[in-house]
Parts: C-alpha cells; sequence; structure tokens
C-alpha cells in the first residue's frame, strides 16, 4: 500500500512538472497557443438541414447583462444566411458561434432605434475582409436609406485606409459600403426558388413604419417580432409557425424598478421606464395569442429588463408555461425539414 502511495506521489509530481513547463515556460504556452489556433482555425459547425436559428443578442437597453447582447437573430440554411437587427456586441455574439459571415446574404433591420442597428459596421467589415465580394444589402422599412447612408459616411475613411493596406484585390472596393433595400411591410421582402421572407407591421408607436419577419423553408418557418406591443398582425403573420421569437417586457419586474426609481428621485428615469411598458408585449400576454396561433415553440427574446442571473431569469419567467423559453444568447434552434421537431441546442 506503501508502495502504491509512493507511486502515486510521483506521478503527481512529474504531473505537476510537466503542468508548469507547459504553461509557465515560452516553448510550452507557444505550443499550446499553436495547437488552440489550428483547433480553432479548423473548427466547422454541425452541418444544417432545414433552418437552423441563432441568438446572437437576447438583451434590450433596459438594464445590463455582460451575458447578453443586444437584439439579434440569424436565420441560415445550407444555401442561405440572414441577421436580423444587429444591436451592441451582437457581433461578437456571430464571431463567437462560427457563422459564416463571408457568405452572408443580408441583413433584416425591423426598425432604427440604435441598439438594434449599432453593430451594422462590425458585421458589414467582418464579412468584407473575410471574402464578401460584392455590397452586403440592407432591407428595412421606409428610413433605411438615411441609416446606411450614415454609416457609409462615417466609414469611408475606414474603408479607404483598409482597402490601401491590403489592396483591391483581397477588399474589393465596392464591397465596403453597405447598401439600403426600401421594404414594403406587409410584403414579400426576399425570395428565392427555396426561401421566403415575409414583412409584416407591427406596433412600436411612435416608431413607424415598424416590422417583424417571417421566414418559410422546407416546410418549416421562424417568425420575428422585432420591437412591438402583442398585435393581431403578428400572430396572424405567425399562424402555425414552428418557432416564435418575440420581444417581452416582465411587468412585475419593471413596475418596482418604477418606483423604486421615483422613491430614490432618480431626474427622468420613472418617466422614460413607464413609457417603455406602452411599446413592449407583456410577457404574461403572449403565451395564449401563441398557442391560438398554432405556434409550435414560443421563444422570449429583447429582455426588459435584461435578466443579469438565473435569479433574475427565474422571476422573469414566472407565472409562465415552462414550455415557454427565454432566449440566452449562442442558443441555436434546428428544424429539420418537413417536420415539427426542434433541436435546441443550449450555449
Amino acid at each position: 500500500m506503501r508502495k502504491a502511495i509512493y507511486a502515486l506521489g510521483i506521478a503527481l509530481a512529474a504531473l505537476a512538472a510537466l503542468a508548469t513547463a507547459t504553461f509557465y515556460t515560452a516553448a510550452g504556452q507557444d505550443a499550446l497557443f499553436q495547437r488552440a489556433a489550428k483547433s480553432l482555425m479548423a473548427q466547422t459547425s454541425v452541418p444544417i438541414e432545414g433552418i437552423r436559428v441563432v441568438v446572437c443578442g437576447s438583451a434590450s437597453p433596459f438594464g445590463n447583462s455582460p451575458a447578453r447582447a443586444q437584439a439579434c437573430i440569424a436565420v441560415l440554411t445550407a444555401e442561405h444566411f440572414f441577421v436580423f437587427d444587429v444591436g451592441a456586441r451582437s457581433p461578437l455574439r456571430i464571431a463567437q458561434a462560427r457563422l459564416p459571415v463571408a457568405r452572408i446574404d443580408g441583413v433584416f433591420l425591423t426598425h432604427f432605434h440604435s441598439d438594434h442597428i449599432s453593430g451594422l459596421p462590425d458585421v458589414n467589415l467582418g464579412s468584407w475582409v473575410q471574402g464578401r465580394k460584392s455590397s452586403l444589402p440592407v432591407y428595412g422599412p421606409p428610413g433605411i436609406e438615411s441609416v446606411i447612408d450614415g454609416f457609409n459616411l462615417a466609414y469611408r475613411l475606414d474603408n479607404s485606409y483598409r482597402v490601401a493596406h491590403h489592396g483591391p484585390a483581397l477588399l474589393p472596393p465596392a464591397a465596403g459600403p453597405m447598401t439600403a433595400r426600401v421594404i414594403t411591410p406587409g410584403e414579400v421582402a426576399w425570395q428565392d426558388g427555396g426561401l421566403t421572407i415575409r414583412s409584416f407591421r407591427v406596433n412600436h408607436d411612435p416608431i413607424e413604419p415598424a416590422v417583424g419577419y417571417r421566414v418559410d423553408y422546407a416546410g418549416r418557418s421562424v417568425v420575428i417580432s422585432g420591437d412591438t406591443v402583442a398585435t393581431h398582425t403578428l400572430f396572424a403573420a405567425a399562424k402555425d409557425a414552428d418557432l416564435l421569437l418575440h420581444d417581452a417586457l416582465a411587468r412585475h419586474l419593471v413596475d418596482p424598478m418604477i418606483a423604486g426609481a421615483t422613491e430614490a428621485g432618480i431626474p427622468a428615469l420613472p418617466a422614460i421606464m413607464t413609457d417603455v411598458i406602452d411599446y413592449h408585449a407583456d410577457s404574461r400576454e403572449l403565451e395564449g395569442r401563441a398557442a391560438a396561433a398554432g405556434v409550435g415553440q414560443l421563444v422570449l427574446y429583447h429582455l426588459i429588463p435584461t435578466p443579469p442571473n438565473t435569479l433574475a431569469e427565474n422571476m422573469f419567467t414566472r407565472g409562465l408555461s415552462p414550455d415557454t423559453l427565454l432566449a440566452r444568447d449562442l442558443q441555436s434552434f434546428d428544424l429539420p425539414p418537413h417536420s415539427t421537431e426542434i433541436i435546441i441546442r443550449e450555449p
């Protein structure tokens, strides 16, 4: 027994020495980094069959959590890749999810609040430097031209620097600026032989127009609400959809925050928080309407207030069915073709 213990001690000491040599010497660090870099660059995602939806941002500007970027939903098939809204920090999530940005087909914006558009330049640059050869189309309701013109102007010098540094063969100058594409709310926004994206009006008054989107492909469907109260138009558009991602506001969390800000005498904040209630969906109104519309899976995102931890998440979902999910960044949903199955992968 003593010999066995002695041998084990020698083995542990040898492992400790090896760890020290690996982690605390230049040669060991370099070897580990080279191995990790090779693995990272060779990493491939799970093959896509049907539709894959990736949550690249689940937060609203109301509250803060380092685990949640602002609103962004990616929708992919084997042949398509679209992003719906791109708020702050969501380009980081797109990179972490290893999404194929070089083949991005376009970005769809639901409206032009800053928390839905501020990541656009990073998505544009990231896809350009990774191989996109033509201008990135950005679709949205009327007003999209002003947004894209402004971003293109702000980044004009940055684009010119990068072309001068890397050369036009690697970075085609025409692919640097984005291209605005105006959609008509209520009509088909994009279509090819297999995939259709339809827009529909939502109620985010006084923001007008604001839209949501429905994506149909291979007998499966995904609906993305953008920002809105619960509306008949949205649930009509979501009829029999497999997956609905809907923004959600938890009154039972927001109301105490308003009372606390009022008691603390914080200027303007109580009024702003009260106004937020006016144009976002109450979380407790959504389950019944989703069920009546035949929605397969309801997922809440653009969470108000943004839950910073598990306790807050549990409080947010209080009173809701366990079948209703709270979106998490990097969570994904696979919808195999011509079935009702939904494969959920947690981050």
